[in-house]
């Protein structure tokens, strides 16, 4: 499926909902905005991906930017996982 037809299935739906409901039955409208929303969700891809745990050393905003411009379709998380560099003078006692 195309980018284009990703971002137009929801959109689609959600005209077709309005005019449902204002015009024939109200419940049918309903029920298509559900599915405007569900397909709006479920189609998309994660911009977070998943994170697995809480990183170990501090992460730079700026090099977390810099790892996706470089590595389009990257989700913030793989950013994070390659990114980051330990902090001067931290130990592992100063995270919790």
């Amino acid at each position: 499926m195309t980018n284009w037809l990703r971002a137009l299935a929801p959109l689609a739906l959600t005209t077709i909902a309005l005019v449902v409901f204002f015009t024939a039955d109200r419940t049918v409208g309903m029920l298509l905005v559900v599915a405007a929303l569900a397909s709006a969700f479920l189609v998309g891809k994660s911009v977070l991906g998943r994170p697995s745990r809480r990183p170990e050393r501090d992460v730079d905003p700026a090099e977390v930017r810099a790892y996706r411009e470089a590595h389009p379709g990257s989700t913030i998380s793989d950013a994070v996982r390659a990114g980051g560099v330990p902090t001067a003078g931290s130990t592992s006692c100063d995270r919790q």
